[in-house]
């Protein structure tokens, strides 16, 4: 038996982690009255979860699926369940998932306190039944639950009396299937089938048995069933039954497949990515040594010629071997050639190949949101708070391994929130708030980037017990706590153990754990970051790629090293001159398109030694203008080395402390060199708080056309305004998040996000909610100012006031003195 499970675990235990999850998403909905329906799949979950244990001798998983059965039935007719009722079968769920982790795989540790907790919501005189108790009843149930005890002996038997106990499961099928009749008699037909296959033993006996069991549990409940009123005979038209004949051959079509060996095979397929890298730099090798063969051969024929040696007069041996030697460069000129349009191919193919397991691997990021649902509420429950959670995005398609690595940082977060963000319904009414909190998760995707945001409405964090927190642990100096504004003061919660809650709790501790999220996200390539308002609630924004991929990386040489940055980090390579540069706050910028970027050596960032980077002839530095997240920086480097298809490999824990260092990858020469990390990059390079002059007033203007972009940003710098112009809401949103700002310009209809859906993501953030926004647009209808008066702007003009200077004057009476 214990040789069969181990055979059988991984499928179950993937299916029974889907069973749960789907139970603990599904219950909540029965608390308050609901339609006849909505019971009906819970109880199938419940049943073939309990049929599928038996038949692998799960008991305690068995148990609890057989009481949370009975607890179901309460929910017949749409009345509903209570509330005692949902938390045992959330708890009871979540036994279950952790038996799955547990050191005796299926034991559930306090199973007689869950089946407890089950059995007390029960009516008083009900108890829930033992799975395994038959009866001396007779007719097809009876016969169903032998064959169900055929199948089980089967499992815990070997040689001569496991086919003994087959033999009697397939006699039982084949009475069934004779005595029933529909549906019930064609399953019945399907049980005798995989019987049939079962007794034949060999390497599919595990597929087999688990297969049985399913069918089976589906062979119980059709006999179970009430027999539907008699009708007249008809005969289902082929147009009706054509739904479930296509249902059935995409069934035919899917497969199920173990996660592990999916990533295996995309891991494989990264690899050969780079083989071809490698087999199209050999073939330029043997072009250039074909190149040289060919340079040596004319070397020696000017010699001969020089000599003053004619034709004629040359040894055979000597014609006869250059001879060879051009025939032997020309074969080499053709093998190379042959060589790279090969590996072209290749290229393409394994691209494609790359591209369709990646699609494999995307699954919407519903999978984790909706596994938050029992946990705020078990929490809350637990807390004695109420709380509307809020989802949103879950239609968002990322990859799993991306989703799986934030499942924990995302619960740890929620439960935080619960546990200390919250406060108690009482102190809620006596701060003004609803006796009710508002917990919003959301998801949106940001091009190859994906935002998840968890945000409470809160005490929110405190500044002054996170700098004095973090003095009390060593972990800054009193001086330096002093200079920290509240943003970075904020930001203090992500460094390990500091924790400003006075009592730490099983739950969460505020602060503590949050170094391991921020660790969680580095480790994926991404960075998080905190909001918080004191009184009105905290947000976490988790910044991640949208993939773990092999991906395209640009090799440059910097501080007598050689690194890697991932190419879609880099906006351009550029040449910088002495006149490019200039200084703000005391640091060296760089103009880019009129705007000031934070200008620094690779090496420096890094904290690599050696000489600075070299300029050439003409008095330029090779520099990369690095974006991430709105950001931009430019870092000097010595070369440019080339693009160079790499797999990412994490590191271990002795390098997990340098920041800026993303993984290592393997060149196509062998080398091994490091891919930094460009979220990191930037947080070194950026410009200091004190770059932000506070006499003159930041606005970002936001347009998608560059002439109305241009003119409205030349019209707020001649009357003394710094303008951040962004081509669409998104980059508005970014660019105030990231660099802040007094006051946003806005058009109404732009790409990504428009200035309506700006606005509404302005004025819900804790931290910009205060910043005015002005909608300019052609839009001058009544219902068009509305909206926008609706979704949140301060201002409202039409393009043609703009240089009547209309909106010179608003801006001066929306901006602070």
């Amino acid at each position: 038996m214990a040789d069969l499970l181990e055979r059988v675990w991984p499928v179950f235990e993937a299916e029974t982690r889907e069973q749960v999850q789907a139970l603990a998403a599904g219950i909540m909905e029965l608390e308050d009255a609901s339609s006849p329906g909505a019971v009906v799949p819970l109880r199938r979950i419940a049943h073939t979860l309990k049929g599928t244990a038996a038949s692998l001798g799960l008991r305690d998983i068995e148990l609890a699926a057989h009481a949370v059965e009975d607890v179901l039935v309460l929910a017949d007719g749409g009345q509903g369940l209570p509330a005692g009722a949902v938390e045992a079968v959330l708890r009871a769920a979540r036994a279950v998932e952790e038996s799955l982790a547990a050191s005796t795989p299926g034991r559930i540790a306090d199973v007689d306190e869950v089946l407890a907790g089950l059995g007390a919501v029960l009516p008083r005189g009900t108890t829930a039944k033992d799975p395994r108790a038959r009866t001396m009843a007779t007719g097809p149930s009876a016969d169903v639950e032998v064959l169900a005890a055929e199948l089980g002996a089967v499992c815990t038997s070997d040689g001569d009396e496991r086919s003994a106990h087959a033999a009697r499961a397939r006699a039982g099928a084949s009475r069934l299937a004779t005595s029933l009749h529909g549906h019930a008699a064609e399953l019945a037909a399907r049980v005798e089938a995989t019987v049939a296959e079962l007794e034949g033993g060999g390497d599919d006996l595990p597929r087999l048995l688990a297969r049985a069991a399913a069918e089976v549990v589906e062979l119980r409940a059709a006999v179970e069933a009430p027999p539907e009123p008699a009708t007249a005979p008809r005969q289902p038209a082929p147009r009706e039954r054509a739904p479930a004949a296509r249902a059935s051959k995409d069934e035919e079509r899917s497969v199920r497949v173990d996660a592990t060996r999916l990533d295996t095979a995309a891991a494989d397929v990264d690899q050969l990515v780079v083989g071809v890298s490698r087999r199209e730099r050999r073939g330029r090798d043997l072009e250039r040594t074909a190149q040289a063969l060919r340079e040596a051969l004319l070397l020696v024929q000017r010699g001969l010629d020089e000599a003053g040696i004619a034709d004629d007069a040359r040894p055979r041996a000597l014609e006869e071997g250059l001879e060879r030697i051009r025939a032997r460069g020309a074969d080499l000129g053709r093998t190379a050639r042959e060589l790279r349009r090969e590996a072209e191919r290749e290229r393409i193919f394994a691209q494609s190949l790359r591209d369709t397991l990646q699609g494999l691997r995307m699954v919407p990021a519903d999978a984790a949101l909706q596994a938050l649902r029992p946990a705020v509420r078990e929490v809350a429950a637990q807390l004695g708070k109420k709380v509307s959670l809020q989802l949103a995005g879950g239609e968002v398609r990322l990859d799993r391994r991306v989703l799986d690595e934030l499942k924990g940082p995302l619960l740890h977060l929620v439960r935080n929130a619960l546990d200390h963000g919250i406060e108690a319904p009482e102190d809620r009414r006596a701060a003004g708030k609803p006796a009710e909190a508002l917990l919003a998760v959301r998801v949106e995707s940001r091009g190859d980037r994906v935002l998840f945001t968890v945000r409470d409405d809160g005490a929110g964090l405190s500044p002054e017990r996170l700098r004095a927190a973090a003095v009390q642990r060593g972990i800054v100096t009193a001086a330096e706590a002093a200079r920290l504004g509240e943003a970075e003061a904020t930001r203090l919660a992500f460094r390990a153990g500091l924790s400003t809650a006075q009592e730490i709790t099983a739950l969460s501790g505020r602060g503590v754990g949050l170094d391991v999220v921020a660790e969680a996200v580095r480790r994926l390539g991404g960075r998080v970051d905190v909001a918080s308002e004191r009184g009105r609630g905290a947000s976490f924004v988790l910044d991640v790629p949208l993939t773990i991929a092999g991906t395209t990386g640009l090799l440059v040489r910097a501080g007598g090293g050689v690194a890697l940055l991932p190419a879609d980090a880099i906006e351009r390579v550029l040449l910088v001159g002495e006149a490019d540069l200039g200084t703000v706050a005391g640091q060296v910028t760089v103009s880019v398109e009129g705007d000031q970027v934070p200008f620094a050596p690779l090496s420096r960032v890094v904290g690599a030694s050696g000489q600075a980077p070299a300029r050439s002839e003409t008095g330029t530095t090779v520099a990369l203008l690095v974006s991430s997240a709105g950001r931009r920086a430019a870092f000097a480097v010595d070369e440019v080395l080339g693009e160079q298809a790499i797999v990412v490999s994490a590191l271990g824990r002795r390098m997990s402390s340098a920041p800026h260092v993303a993984g290592a990858a393997v060149l196509d020469d062998g080398r091994v060199v490091a891919v930094l990390q460009p979220a990191n990059l930037l947080d070194v390079a950026r410009l200091p708080a004190e770059a932000k002059d506070p006499s003159r007033a930041r606005i970002v203007v936001a347009d998608d056309s560059l002439g109305t972009r241009s003119a409205v940003k030349a019209l707020l710098e001649i009357a003394g305004f710094l303008v951040l112009p962004a081509a669409d809401g998104e980059e508005a949103l970014a660019l105030a998040q990231e660099a802040g700002c007094d006051l946003v310009v806005s058009d109404v209809q732009m790409p990504r996000l428009d200035g309506l859906g700006l606005t509404r993501r302005l004025k819900a953030d804790p931290k910009l909610s205060h910043v005015p926004v002005i909608l300019v647009t052609s839009l001058d209808a009544a219902e068009d100012r509305a909206a926008g008066l609706e979704a949140g702007a301060d201002g409202y003009l039409v393009k043609g006031d703009v240089q009547r200077g209309k909106l010179l004057d608003l801006v001066r009476q929306l901006l602070p003195a």
